[in-house]
């Protein structure tokens, strides 16, 4: 015997790589079947839901009548729809002055479904003593995507009158 594999056992050093590559393949293949959650993956247990004696940071919307009502927190998204609050997460809110002096209010929004949603929003816009400046603005409609972000966005009418706002979203109709 001279030591060496026989001929059948014998592979070349180009085999070599190439079954190491088919390895690799395998092992990836074997990976991308694992379970997976698309992102955006939405985590609502995360989420609150404001308790009677909760204080908030910023301006709120409280009754004239201590206890009758929960505080409704300015500046913020209130999600009015119940059938849409497991299906949609706001990412973020955020206003600015425009050039003009109005002022814009954007909303990310995030479908958290793996099938598109049809989300309707519109924003109250409030004075320094918390009363209405304007008409609230007309419902208008964002279309998400299966699992997509799509931005809700509005302005006001009127200009440096604006101390604070409120959002409302519904499942659109």
């Amino acid at each position: 015997m001279t030591g060496h594999a026989p001929r059948h056992a014998r592979i070349s050093l180009h085999q070599a790589g190439a079954l190491s590559c088919a390895a690799l393949a395998c092992v990836l293949v074997v990976a991308a079947c694992a379970s997976y959650e698309p992102y955006p993956v939405c985590d609502f247990r995360k989420l609150s839901s404001p308790g009677q004696d909760q204080v908030f940071p910023g301006p709120a919307l409280v009754s004239p009548a201590p206890g009758a009502l929960q505080p409704l927190p300015l500046d913020t998204v209130n999600i009015t729809d119940p059938n849409i609050l497991r299906k949609v997460m706001v990412q973020s809110v955020v206003a600015r002055q425009t050039e003009t002096k109005t002022v814009q209010v954007s909303a990310q929004l995030v479908n958290c479904t793996d099938y598109p949603l049809q989300i309707e929003g519109r924003t109250h816009f409030y004075g320094a003593a918390q009363v209405e400046t304007e008409p609230t603005s007309a419902w208008q409609r964002v279309t998400l995507g299966p699992r997509t972000l799509a931005t809700y966005s509005e302005r006001s009418v009127g200009t440096e009158q604006v101390a604070s706002y409120l959002v409302e979203l519904r499942e659109g109709r």
